[in-house]
């Protein structure tokens, strides 16, 4: 797929992640219905409003980078 690297990430989203950051995401891409990311397992997204949860869905790159900051070891892993 074009755009997209080897990890399924791509790269116009992966650019605001800190690069501290980049290890814990395990896809990240841009559709009809916004920004998507999915984490590794062991992470989780701790500000999302649903709690912790392995996948961060927002409408803009700014809400996107908010949810980015919150990624933590998951404290209570499956």
């Amino acid at each position: 797929m074009y755009g997209i690297t080897t990890c399924g990430c791509d790269p116009k989203i992966m650019k605001y992640v800190p690069k501290k950051k980049q290890n814990t995401i395990e896809a990240a891409w841009k559709d009809s219905d916004g920004y998507w990311i999915t984490l590794k397992q062991g992470f989780n997204a701790g500000r999302m409003d649903v709690g912790a949860c392995h996948t961060i869905h927002e409408d803009t790159i700014a809400e996107l980078r908010y949810q980015i900051a919150g990624i933590e070891i998951d404290r209570y892993p499956e």
